[in-house]
């Protein structure tokens, strides 16, 4: 309750469901602050009926310590989702649990972070002895649940880019959102925009006010005026219309952050952080973000630049995704990918010289 210097009760003049209170506006962002490391190998196994990736931590098995930079939220934000991809396409040939290895080799291992941290960069620390064998046994992680967390992050990612397109009349991504991957099932949410599901009202007095027959009278109705379907990758309804709806479909899908003190080892001082046990909670803190950040939908596409710079985004050739380094960009850098940019800006150049030249040709063309 608050009070005035004297002890006085001073009513509150704050509107709770309308004034809101954020980061930026009780002394700044909070920061990610967290201890990459990687292991050099895994062994999979089982652990009490749980398959699971075992660390190796053995002499010539010494853990590596990366750079903060080399190991950005944004990078493990992508990384995540197109290992995601990966695993997810149908003419995927090597197994997920391979791919997950791989990838916490190559990136940083994904689990009890600051923990395991700790224990490895202890003063010290034995790689020959038993302190080694704690910091193997303490990276101990499921396989099942990295798979539960990667499908969450992969599906609200997708979600998350096709939200931006309809914003920008861009409908691709959320066409095509809800289909059914090797491992993950895509979300539902524009779904309903594919059909008019009204149901006209129906003589059922010949039910008798029968509950039963008038649900058969109804089914029978519906068999026999299948829901109006709308030609592939187009809505018969506006999705744009319902997107604060949307919108907090996808708050709901994002968790809750936890804040601490933290000390950040660039600085060597204490910093309000986000508490960090994973690298799906620095994926998800990263994502959330760049949704925070994101400009009004109304003020989306108002610049030539069509999406702004900073979010992600999918490549419209391969699918994988990216950080988009400015508003036009479409593409990623693999080569195919900048082939098939070129080709369509090849294309766009042709279809408007066409278009000038027979404008030219009727204004020129005397009337008769």
């Amino acid at each position: 309750m608050p009070y005035n210097w004297n002890g006085d009760y001073v009513p509150s003049k704050a509107d709770r469901s309308t004034d809101i209170l954020g980061q930026k506006e009780i002394g700044g962002v909070g920061q990610l602050i967290y201890h990459p490391f990687r292991y050099k190998d895994y062994i999979l196994a089982n652990d009490n009926e749980e398959y699971c990736a075992f660390p190796v931590c053995r002499p010539g098995y010494e853990p590596d310590f990366p750079s903060d930079d080399s190991v950005s939220g944004k990078g493990l934000l992508v990384s995540l989702c197109n290992l995601a991809r990966q695993i997810d396409d149908w003419d995927n040939k090597i197994p997920y649990d391979q791919l997950i290895i791989q990838w916490c080799k190559e990136n940083m291992h994904p689990y009890r972070i600051d923990f395991v941290y700790q224990e490895l960069t202890e003063e010290g620390f034995d790689i020959k002895g038993h302190d080694a064998e704690l910091a193997a046994r303490d990276g101990i992680f499921s396989i099942n649940d990295f798979m539960k967390d990667l499908e969450k992050l992969y599906t609200t990612a997708l979600f998350y880019e096709a939200l931006e397109g309809i914003c920008v009349a861009d409908e691709d991504a959320a066409c095509s959102l809800y289909k059914e991957g090797k491992y993950f099932e895509g979300l539902p949410f524009f779904e309903s925009f594919k059909n008019i599901h009204s149901m006209p009202d129906i003589d059922v007095s010949t039910a008798g006010g029968n509950l039963v027959k008038e649900m058969e009278l109804y089914a029978e109705y519906q068999k026999s005026h299948p829901a109006k379907q709308p030609p592939d990758g187009q809505f018969e309804e506006e999705p744009y219309d319902n997107y604060w709806e949307l919108l907090n479909k996808l708050i709901e899908r994002t968790p809750d952050f936890n804040m601490c003190l933290k000390v950040n080892p660039k600085t060597n001082r204490i910093e309000f952080s986000a508490d960090v046990n994973s690298v799906f909670d620095i994926a998800w803190f990263t994502l959330a973000r760049m949704i925070s950040e994101d400009p009004a939908p109304e003020n989306k596409g108002l610049s030539n630049d069509d999406r702004s710079e900073g979010i992600m985004i999918c490549c419209r050739h391969c699918g994988d995704f990216l950080i988009r380094r400015n508003g036009r960009q479409e593409y990623c850098d693999k080569p195919d990918c900048q082939k098939a940019r070129n080709a369509k800006n090849q294309r766009e150049f042709r279809r408007r010289k066409r278009i000038e030249n027979a404008q030219k040709q009727k204004k020129n063309t005397p009337k008769t």
